[in-house]
């Protein structure tokens, strides 16, 4: 199954979306030949218009047959980008509310929330003193471990998306968070642009993340840049990640992210999805 990141969203209507604005994007993906979509709050002050029009919007898209792949908290970001912000309990009051959302979505399972660039003044104890470290690292294991009971305890799982350098850092720091806590509801939304850029060998992480992928967003780019071209025209080994994807069991939608400006949006998005396309009729061990 194809789908679509909440970039196709902003990229039509800026950061600034509403549920409106979702509603009218879903034709537009429906006829590029997309399934599924991403569901995001953008802003915390988003958030009761959402919990009033959340339900509109999941008819919409069972009428057109879109399936929400996760939701995204977008704005969660905030409560990892400090060490201000990492006490266990902060933010759980505004992740209840996003779980009270996504019940509006029967078939959306996952809650993603984004670990963006880690703001530390590095002249401060926490920048500067190995025990100052090691006490940011434990709160944030026992921060995720909160925000799992919550996410958990609503009977949905809960997927990190790992922006560079983030609190949680990379994968295999990620991977040792998941070892601590031991639930198999704790996972990561891959996304690929964030992993390229951060040099990761990212046609390998479906076998490290084995089980733990729990959605995607597939973005391009070269490496040099964290940005998000149209797929196919960065150097990301796309036939590879997709081969092992399947390889590594991974059986959710693909969701293309592409950021671009308004007029460009259906014909990028289209070329994403027939490259991907191509790439998955393609023989194994060729590519397109």
């Amino acid at each position: 199954m194809f789908g679509v990141s909440p970039a196709f969203v902003f990229s039509l209507y800026t950061t600034g979306f509403t549920v409106q604005d979702y509603r009218a994007a879903l034709p537009r993906l429906h006829r590029l030949g997309f399934r599924a979509f991403q569901p995001e709050i953008y802003v915390a002050d988003a958030i009761p218009e959402w919990l009033r029009e959340a339900g509109d919007l999941q008819q919409a898209a069972a009428d057109l047959g879109l399936l929400p792949s996760q939701f995204v908290a977008h704005f969660m970001l905030e409560w990892f980008a400090s060490p201000e912000r990492l006490g266990p309990n902060q933010g759980l009051d505004d992740l209840k509310r996003v779980v009270e959302v996504v019940a509006a979505f029967p078939a959306c399972r996952v809650v993603t929330v984004p670990a963006a660039q880690f703001e530390v003044d590095w002249e401060s104890p926490a920048g500067s003193r190995a025990g100052s470290w090691a006490d940011i690292r434990k709160s944030v294991t026992e921060k995720i471990h909160r925000y799992l009971e919550v996410v958990s305890g609503a009977g949905l799982k809960l997927a990190f998306e790992i922006a560079p350098f983030s609190v949680i850092g990379g994968i295999r720091r990620f991977l040792n968070i998941c070892d601590q806590i031991g639930s198999p509801d704790l996972g990561l939304n891959l996304d690929t642009g964030h992993a390229w850029a951060c040099r990761e060998l990212v046609p390998l992480l479906p076998f490290e993340l084995q089980g733990r992928i729990f959605g995607t967003h597939l973005g391009d780019n070269r490496s040099t840049e964290n940005v998000k071209m149209p797929l196919g025209q960065g150097t990301v080994p796309w036939a590879p990640l997709l081969r092992n994807l399947r390889a590594a069991g991974y059986r959710g939608s693909l969701d293309i992210e592409v950021v671009c400006p308004a007029d460009q949006v259906e014909q990028r998005y289209r070329e994403s999805l027939h490259y991907l396309q191509s790439l998955e009729c393609a023989p194994q061990g060729e590519s397109a």
